[in-house]
């Protein structure tokens, strides 16, 4: 053999600062922590998408279609997150996978631009511990996720929660977190015909939390 080969450190170099995250970069980061310490698992997926899929949601800009896409059902930039997390939903729940919490934090695209989003998926049954049983997952939970998350970052206690949600989501079991006019979130059982159309399992509560819709002064670690 070679003996112990001492070690020789590595140079370093005067005058070059330590690598710094960005503050959209620790918010992103925040984001993760935050939603892996309420259970969730990280999904990662495309940032494309099936326009047939996220038309169920709301209309496909002509901007976002691809011209020349890697395959017939990522043919869309992705305008919410909740579409490829909704659809890893029912591929688990058709491996028997029903009871199931997800999450992505990344970049949804408009024709305005891109902006960074968080997506929750809770499916089935949750809270399942050595001294506390199971039970169904529902928009109260799901509400907590996102309300937790919102804090995290540093939104304002002068939130405001209306109920009332786009027409994915169940009416009467969904809402929307803004600030004054703006929305910070929305939140709610999914729409059943939606549900129904992406075979996810049953019950299957979601939400969307925009990240950039944050005041500046109030986001932490920038």
């Amino acid at each position: 053999g070679y003996g112990n080969l001492p070690e020789t450190p590595l140079p370093r170099v005067a005058g070059i600062p330590k690598p710094a995250l960005s503050p959209e970069q620790k918010r992103l980061s925040q984001a993760r922590r935050l939603l892996a310490s309420r259970g969730f698992n990280e999904a990662v997926t495309f940032s494309f998408t099936s326009s047939h899929v996220a038309a169920r949601f709301e209309p496909v800009a002509s901007s976002l279609i691809l011209i020349n896409p890697i395959s017939a059902d990522l043919d869309a930039l992705r305008g919410s997150l909740l579409p490829n997390l909704l659809q890893a939903a029912g591929r688990n729940a058709a491996r028997g996978l029903a009871d199931l919490a997800l999450f992505e934090v990344g970049p949804v695209f408009a024709e305005r631009g891109q902006f960074q989003a968080a997506g929750l998926v809770r499916a089935g049954t949750s809270g399942r511990g050595w001294n506390t049983a199971a039970k169904p997952v529902d928009v109260f939970e799901i509400k907590a996720d996102a309300m937790a998350l919102l804090a995290h970052l540093g939104a304002p206690e002068s939130v405001m929660v209306e109920a009332s949600a786009p027409g994915w989501y169940h009416p009467g079991r969904a809402g929307t977190i803004k600030l004054g006019h703006r929305p910070l979130a929305y939140f709610g059982e999914i729409h059943p015909s939606l549900a129904a159309a992406l075979d996810c399992p049953a019950p299957c509560v979601m939400a969307e939390v925009f990240l950039d819709t944050l005041p500046e002064q109030k986001r932490k670690g920038t």
